[in-house]
């Protein structure tokens, strides 16, 4: 039976994902901060599927923890790269501390994860990877942050590697899911506005489109899982710039007052999708919560 690893797998998206290929009738090891989440939700899996369900608690953010798991997703069949980060404070008044922990989320972990499983797939000539991006990556969605540069390299390194002649050529896929606003808690734990219900996709209907998408013979190399959100993709691939930056249109983090940022602004409390007990963030995100 195969193998499937999920980041940010504590609750939200990463949740779904996990159920999603349970019920598919894979063997999960799931990837979080918060160990007794993860131990709730593996043998709830287990018992349900008559599948193997562990826990594998650890912060990667964290080198020797991102190690441990990066030795796990070796032996992995499917890596699901699920865990982010997102601020919902002006890049000029975060800390470069949250800045890093962004990074690493978003950036160095999953190309670690990566990283380590790919050249184990290829020599067993089978594997699926699927990284979590967001329409946050296809133009200046959210303005006055970095995030949307983050989403923006983990989809061009999926987009990159997958096209490449070595992977294009083999049994195994790389597949970006770009995300629209995705329902969970996290909008109210952030304390913003949530987005109208016509933009809202339900996080179990993601997860199934997701899962379903890299169980294809030949699986797309950018998934989004909503018509909506493939228009708006579009459009935020092909318009000017500067038409996309107008309010309405755009999340412009520095338009608010001076006093609504600083060092602390947007440090939420959430189990988040990355499996993270304290974020820095917020974001309408969707990375799989209410992401963007």
């Amino acid at each position: 039976m195969s193998t499937a690893l999920v980041t940010g797998a504590s609750c939200g998206l990463g949740v779904d994902l996990a159920r999603a290929l349970a019920a598919r009738g894979h063997d999960l090891v799931l990837v979080a901060r918060s160990a007794e989440p993860l131990d709730r939700l593996a043998g709830e899996l287990a018992a349900e599927h008559h599948i193997e369900a562990r826990a594998l608690p650890a912060d990667l953010t964290v080198e020797d923890d991102l190690e441990r798991v990066a030795e796990v997703a070796c032996d992995s069949d499917i890596l699901i790269n699920n865990a982010g980060a997102a601020l919902g404070t002006p890049f000029d008044r975060t800390t470069w501390a949250d800045e890093q922990r962004m990074l690493a989320l978003n950036v160095v972990s999953p190309s670690r994860l990566v990283h380590a499983a790919l050249p184990h797939m290829l020599r067993r000539g089978s594997g699926r990877i699927l990284v979590v991006s967001s329409v946050a990556a296809l133009g200046p969605a959210w303005q006055g942050t970095a995030y949307g540069a983050t989403k923006s390299y983990e989809l061009a390194m999926t987009q990159s590697l997958a096209y490449s002649r070595r992977i294009r050529t083999s049994p195994v896929a790389l597949t970006a899911l770009v995300l629209g606003y995705t329902a969970s808690q996290f909008h109210v734990r952030a304390g913003i506005t949530a987005p109208p219900p016509s933009l809202t996709l339900a996080s179990a209907y993601v997860a199934k489109q997701a899962v379903r998408a890299i169980h294809r013979r030949r699986p797309p190399v950018v998934c989004v899982p909503s018509l909506r959100y493939r228009v708006l993709a579009g459009l935020l691939r092909h318009a000017p710039y500067r038409s996309l930056t107008v309010p309405g249109v755009a999340k412009d983090f520095t338009a608010g007052p001076p006093e609504l940022g600083g060092p602390d602004a947007g440090r939420v409390v959430s189990p988040r999708d990355e499996g993270a007990d304290e974020v820095s963030a917020v974001e309408g995100r969707q990375d799989g919560r209410a992401r963007s």
